[in-house]
């Protein structure tokens, strides 16, 4: 007899609804027992989809994947290393996608109360790398605050900072966020007297640098990084103030709040006042390189003869447009004058690895070739956390694979423990005429329709408590759910399991049923 014919039978319809009450247990004790060890299962399904996610991101951070190589100075061949990784075929023997060479140094910044603060800065030779360009994804800049990709530039005088280095050490608070902060630039001390400048410490000013973004974290917990044309720079003495220019001209960046031809009409209308000479005024001057993350513009007033100038006029000019218009967050910058690029050692060469199945090779690569020695304790944690990826997987599967067999068990016990009870009634069936395949049918039909049932309930449990987690607080880095149920895993956990089990009721009952009639109703 067919399958369709015999679910259309009236007595197949009575026996499933009999039966299955019988099978399910008083008040559907198996129906819930089955749903505990399958929202068990799903529970660590979900765990282990989420903590392999995790890891994944962590795998593919590049604050993981970027291993730092530092320049001795000494018994190494630096340069002769930094070109080999050029080499395609190191790239591919190593799985490395790229390096990048910075430069490491404290740098001093003027904190909310004009003390001088070192912060640790990294000076990165090339500013657009899959690095920088993670620093600044989304997950680790903080509030939006970074500069547009295309306005990255190697020339660039602004810095990338973390929030913390930004107010513990420098003192902003918490809700301010400055277009700019103030470098502590060496200047000569004459400055104050022949051009205005104000002088701190001695021999320091206030040198604005634009901020280009504001980040969470900084690899190997630097303060910041920028460009290394900014190292370059400062070295040459670029941001010494001591220089008639650009106290001779009056530039300022004003934010895209403030009304540019207002202030440009204020500041032309203060000179006209203070000075005879004749000037030009810019309301839209092109700055790229002190563009920072808040937009904005530029506006610039020129005196056609330099030499006339009278620099204590124009710090009167520049005093008074800042009263009025300092508050709105309008500041007075400076056209440094590009210095020669000096060349300079690189401290550190950075190389970025695809993944890190081949790191402890590349240690020993540079080591024999080169002579130089990457730091153990990088190359053992990412080892280590390779590892742990790999183990994190492997325990998913068998932590799957352990409760497919319970759940096995659990039927077999179900269907045995079942059969001792009813048996006779079945030898009766069977004398009756039923064949074992319409009642391995019927049993197939209860069975699975428990599990699906169970399935739904475990499920529909699992995903509220997914749910519940992060309104609770409850999430890895404030931003990762501890559990991930839906996924191709959890797909093929419950296929799987629904093989197995009618798989499973098949083989028990049809080894069960192949006793006689007169046997089981006699109990022989």
């Amino acid at each position: 007899m067919k399958f369709r014919e015999i679910i259309s039978n009236d007595y197949f319809k009575l026996f499933v609804k009999r039966e299955g009450k019988v099978v399910l247990g008083k008040r559907y004790s198996s129906l819930w027992l089955l749903s505990c060890v399958l929202t068990a299962t799903f529970l660590a399904i979900a765990f282990s989809n989420a903590s392999l996610d995790y890891l994944s991101y962590k795998m593919n951070d590049p604050f993981i994947n970027w291993v730092d190589i530092k320049n001795n100075f000494a018994g190494n061949d630096f340069d002769r290393f930094e070109e080999c990784l050029n080499d395609s075929t190191n790239m591919a023997t190593y799985h490395y996608g790229g390096y990048q060479t910075d430069k490491y140094w404290y740098t001093s910044f003027f904190d909310r109360n004009d003390d001088a603060r070192n912060l640790k800065c990294r000076y990165f030779a090339d500013i657009n790398t899959p690095l920088v360009h993670a620093i600044l994804g989304e997950d680790n800049v903080v509030a939006g605050c970074r500069i547009p990709d295309e306005a990255l530039d190697n020339t660039s005088y602004g810095v990338i900072i973390t929030y913390d280095a930004l107010h513990a050490k420098l003192g902003y608070a918490a809700n301010q966020i400055p277009a700019y902060l103030y470098y502590h630039g060496y200047c000569d001390p004459e400055a104050g007297e022949e051009f205005g400048v104000e002088i701190y410490h001695d021999h320091y000013a206030k040198v604005p640098v634009p901020v280009l973004a504001v980040v969470k974290r900084l690899p190997t917990n630097m303060d910041m990084i920028g460009t290394k044309f900014f190292y370059q720079q400062n070295l040459g003495r670029a941001f010494n103030l001591y220089e008639s220019s650009y106290s001779a001209s009056l530039l300022y960046y004003v934010p895209e709040k403030v009304d540019v031809e207002a202030f440009l009409a204020d500041l032309e209308r203060l000179t006209t006042e203070k000075t005879d000479l004749p000037y030009y005024a810019v309301s839209n001057k092109e700055f790229p390189r002190m563009i920072g993350f808040k937009g904005g513009r530029f506006a610039a007033l020129y005196f056609d003869y330099e030499d006339e100038v009278d620099f204590g006029i124009n710090r009167q000019i520049a005093d008074e447009i800042m009263e009025k218009y300092g508050k709105s967050g309008v500041l007075r910058i400076y056209d440094y004058t590009e210095m020669y690029s000096m060349d300079d050692s690189d401290d550190y060469i950075s190389v970025h690895f695809n993944d890190l199945n081949c790191i402890g090779a590349f240690q020993e690569f540079a080591k024999e070739e080169f002579d130089i020695d990457i730091e153990m304790s990088q190359i053992n944690a990412k080892e280590n956390f390779n590892e742990v990826s790999i183990m994190a997987n492997i325990l998913s599967w068998t932590m799957i694979v352990f409760a497919i067999i319970c759940i096995i068990l659990f039927i077999v016990n179900l269907l045995q423990s079942y059969f001792q009870k009813v048996k006779r009634n079945l030898g009766t069936f069977k004398a009756f005429g039923i064949s074992n395949y319409e009642l391995i049918s019927i049993y197939v039909l209860i069975l699975v329709a428990m599990i699906f049932a169970s399935v739904v309930i475990s499920l529909a449990v699992t995903w509220f408590i997914q749910e519940l987690l992060p309104l609770l607080g409850l999430l890895k880095d404030g931003t990762f759910d501890y559990l991930s149920l839906w996924s191709g895993k959890t797909f093929y956990a419950i296929l799987i399991i629904v093989i197995a089990s009618v798989y499973t009721v098949y083989a028990v009952m049809n080894s069960l049923l192949k006793a006689t009639p007169g046997d089981l109703i006699y109990d022989r």
